[in-house]
């Protein structure tokens, strides 16, 4: 399979042979034994240029997903700490997402450049899974138990009112106080605040 990608990449054998520090017959035998075991053909060969077929495009995504996952497990293996590599999704809501996760993303992104992002910023709660993500930060109790939480803060409630409010409706004393006032709440729970 490496022999195979490196002449794909290279779009030649003998490129190919000079990448791997091979013969160039012997990488030529190597991808003809690959393709009769396979029992399709992998590369359309000409005496000036060598493209990949159909099948040997979706082949060589494969090999590359394969090969990466192999020296994954091949570090692991050897203790060796290896740079992490992909893509990390997270997604948070607009405000505190622009003001919080954000920078915490870029930092980590600038510290790990083999690593891409992609944040969602959303005020509505959406499906990990069919979105793609692999990171929820949200304000609220996990409602799935299939899922991990890990608490990472708290948000205190504050309760506000307007001195022209205070002034028609006097000032509560006590949050028993608080049942006969006209409220806006905010909530991430989908139920009603009790």
């Amino acid at each position: 399979m490496e022999v195979f990608v490196a002449v794909a990449e290279e779009q030649g054998f003998a490129h190919a042979a000079r990448r791997l520090g091979l013969s160039p017959p012997g990488v030529t035998r190597s991808v003809a034994a690959l393709e009769q075991q396979l029992g399709v053909k992998l590369l359309q060969r000409t005496t000036r240029i060598v493209r990949l077929t159909d099948a040997g495009a979706r082949y060589l995504l494969d090999c590359k997903r394969l090969l990466a996952e192999l020296e994954d497990a091949e570090q692991t293996l050897s203790g060796a700490q290896g740079e992490l590599r992909g893509q990390l999704s997270v997604t948070a809501s607009v405000m505190f997402g622009r003001m919080f996760v954000a920078p915490i993303l870029l930092d980590f992104l600038e510290d790990n450049r083999k690593v891409s992002g992609r944040a969602l910023l959303v005020d509505r709660v959406i499906d990990l899974i069919d979105e793609g993500l692999d990171v929820g930060v949200r304000i609220a109790h996990l409602s799935d138990a299939s899922f991990t939480a890990i608490r990472v803060g708290s948000v205190r409630q504050v309760v506000c009112a307007s001195p022209g409010y205070l002034k028609k409706h006097g000032v509560p004393r006590a949050p028993r106080d608080l049942a006969d006032c006209a409220s806006i709440v905010f909530s991430a729970d989908r139920a009603a605040p009790a």
